[in-house]
């Protein structure tokens, strides 16, 4: 409840404030207190401090502000048209000779003026007290003055000493404006209250001891938890104190002179507490800080069940650079250019065949980022059709479409936030939803199906393919925008048959590690099947080694992987069919080829064979491709 004190200048006007009063709408939270009469600045003045705002006019006006200076005022105001008022009604009743105007803090700049229309020379004396305001009726008797004009308190002590007066009218309307700006005010102390007793509740159920300090550093309101904490006693109030009465190696002076917020880690009766100290300015209430104080273990408690949350719903990154095997010069060089590519937040697309590690990379890149401990978010953009694909990215309101949740759903451009999202085949994004991406990436906000409203986010993508995106930038299947925007920073993973000194090691690496799970003995490889292994071309790349290496383990019961072995397998039978019809079409053409050779006119060649200049031609563009398959 909000009081607010009006005081009366004089007995007279009482019946006006009333009026005035009953006029306004006050809210149920404010209750309008009227005094009946105040002369001049009496000492009982001082009686008014259980009002939230005090509405005066003139010299008590003043001498309240001087009592309470942090209090709330508003000030009934003399208008020029008041006081010419005044004097005017001076002249016709008084017809005087001499005017004693009476004012505090008012300037008057056509005094000549009005001293012609009242036909009589003004006198203005600046009173602001009882005293002064004696002096000033005093030395105007002295001097011969006929009437005086001035306030209530003016008005008052004429009275006293029989002396002539004339009172300066306040208008109804001023009396109206100072009560609404009182009400206004009521209005918003009332939620600052409110403000204010959210802001100790919020502060009350935070784990955190939280002490807000000002610019000196003194105390100026802490939580019930920084009284846990530091074991204060609840009989001594810290408000008021200087910060080291909470804890005395807070280092606030060196965080304030720091830019930026700070933290530190302090340790406080065998406990470690994480400290970070938070500038506070306020144009109206100057400069502060907030220091906030959690314990390292609930620090670890919350960070273990966010990883443990983050894990539940497949939202973290795997792999990390450890994973990828590789001596190749290739591999070095891409694992080396993504580790830089780590330490900055602009998009990556990685390049490569299937199978070739593309999303070893991006889990690599996010977990040596300084976005790892956020989300890593992971979508096959080929998965899904495209009606959910964009429900799935951007999220839906409830009721957007047919079957849609009634609670909607988060995208996962939004569960990304602050973290990485990784679009996996990104070259099959269907050129509608093409247009939509390449905004959410300029303008770093989505929009969910079916809103009217914008969400800020800051996600990192990186992007894969296996297709040559730019081919189908020329076909028109894929916006150039869309691929320059994505295509910031690339890697181009070379697929295993340009990399043949790796299949060695990932044999190693891939037998040992499933024949661990499977409780196996690791077996060794001859250095046939070795030769055999690296021979191979391996057309599913990493993914096709690794699952060969499973099934060896799950198949093999030797303690050495040989030829035999590697020959029960599909692939390897297949392989080596493939490589006998190879040089057997070889041996064919070699011997066609010579009876080719330009000794004679192309024309008699193709006579003597049988077939037309044209199948001769095809016949030796297909040799030429045969001899370079073999090279």
């Amino acid at each position: 409840m909000v009081k607010i004190v009006v005081l009366i200048p004089t007995a007279g006007m009482r019946e006006r404030f009333e009026k005035v009063v009953s006029k306004l709408v006050i809210p149920e939270d404010v209750m309008m207190i009227e005094q009946r009469f105040i002369f001049g600045t009496p000492q009982s003045l001082a009686d008014n401090k259980d009002a939230d705002i005090l509405v005066a006019r003139g010299m008590t006006y003043d001498y309240l502000h001087s009592l309470f200076p942090d209090k709330y005022m508003v000030r009934i105001r003399l208008t020029s048209f008041d006081i010419f008022d005044a004097l005017i009604r001076a002249r016709d009743n008084f017809h005087p000779k001499k005017i004693g105007l009476c004012l505090h803090n008012e300037e008057i700049g056509s005094l000549r003026n009005l001293e012609e229309l009242c036909q009589a020379s003004i006198d203005l004396y600046d009173v602001w007290d009882e005293r002064s305001t004696n002096e000033a009726i005093r030395k105007g008797i002295e001097l011969g003055t006929d009437v005086f004009v001035g306030a209530g308190t003016i008005c008052g002590l004429c009275d006293k000493a029989g002396v002539p007066r004339v009172h300066i009218e306040t208008k109804d309307e001023a009396i109206e404006t100072a009560l609404r700006s009182a009400v206004s005010a009521a209005r918003t102390i009332n939620m600052e209250r409110t403000r204010s007793s959210l802001f100790h509740t919020i502060l009350n159920n935070s784990e955190e001891a939280m002490i807000a300090i000002s610019e000196d550093g003194k105390v100026l309101a802490v939580n019930n938890q920084t009284y846990r904490t530091f074991q204060l006693s609840t009989t001594e109030r810290v408000e008021g104190q200087p910060v080291e009465k909470v804890y005395r190696k807070f280092n606030w002076r060196k965080a304030g002179r720091e830019a930026g917020d700070s933290a530190e880690l302090i340790e406080f009766k065998g406990k470690k507490f994480y400290v970070e100290y938070q500038k506070i300015i306020d144009d109206s209430a100057g400069s502060g800080m907030l220091i906030a104080v959690r314990s390292t273990e609930k620090i670890q408690e919350t960070e273990s069940k966010i990883r443990q949350s983050l894990t539940d719903q497949g939202l973290t990154a795997k792999y990390t650079f450890e994973d990828i095997k590789g001596i190749s010069q290739g591999m070095r060089d891409n694992v080396r250019m993504a580790r830089r590519y780590s330490h900055v937040d602009s998009n990556v697309l990685i390049m490569g065949e299937t199978g070739t590690g593309k999303e070893l990379f991006a889990h690599s890149i996010h977990q040596e980022s300084s976005r790892s401990g956020e989300p890593f978010v992971a979508l096959n953009c080929a998965a899904l059709p495209e009606n959910l694909l964009e429900s799935e990215l951007f999220g839906y309101e409830p009721g957007a479409f047919s079957g849609a949740s009634k609670n909607g759903k988060v995208g996962l451009f939004e569960l990304a936030h602050r973290g990485t999202i990784f679009l996996d085949e990104i070259g099959e994004l269907p050129i509608s939803l093409q247009a939509k991406l390449l905004r959410v990436l300029q303008e770093k906000e989505i929009r969910r199906v079916g809103s009217d409203r914008v969400k800020p986010i800051d996600v990192r993508v990186i992007s894969a393919t296996n297709i040559n995106i730019e081919k189908q930038i020329e076909e028109g299947q894929f916006r150039s925008d869309l691929y320059y925007r994505i295509n910031l920073l690339d890697l181009v993973i070379p697929p295993l048959r340009e990399r043949k000194e790796d299949v060695q090691e990932l044999v190693d690496f891939y037998l040992t590690q499933f024949a661990c799970e499977m409780k196996r003995r690791i077996p060794r490889v001859s250095k046939g099947a070795a030769r055999m292994l690296m021979e191979y071309d391996w057309p599913g790349n990493v993914r096709e080694l690794r699952n060969i290496c499973e099934k060896l383990i799950v198949l093999s019961d030797t303690a050495e992987i040989g030829e035999e072995e590697l020959m029960q397998l599909k692939i390897f039978k297949d392989y080596q069919k493939r490589i006998s019809k190879k040089q057997e079409k070889k041996d064919n053409y070699d011997e066609i080829y010579e009876q080719l050779q330009p000794r004679r006119k192309k024309q008699d060649i193709a006579r003597e064979l049988g077939v037309s200049r044209t199948t001769l031609w095809r016949m030796a563009k297909k040799q030429e491709k045969l001899n370079h398959l073999g090279e």
